[in-house]
């Protein structure tokens, strides 16, 4: 995630801040609280966001 202050109210910063938290682990819960702790977070859109990399979590493995 960015040194700078950051906000979190595109796709894309958000998408980019997920798949970040991810690769540190970070539980899947912890998302908002560790965000909002940088930045303003839009809440609506992380819960979008979050829902559109669990369904492509899941085709990925029906794929597999």
């Amino acid at each position: 995630m960015p040194a700078y202050s950051a906000r979190y109210d595109t796709r894309e910063a958000l998408m980019e801040a997920l798949v970040e938290l991810m690769a540190l682990e970070v539980p899947a819960e912890e998302f908002a609280p560790v965000l909002c702790t940088i930045g303003p977070v839009d809440l609506d859109l992380l819960a979008d966001c979050m829902s559109d990399m669990a369904n492509l979590n899941d085709n990925r493995s029906i794929a597999a």
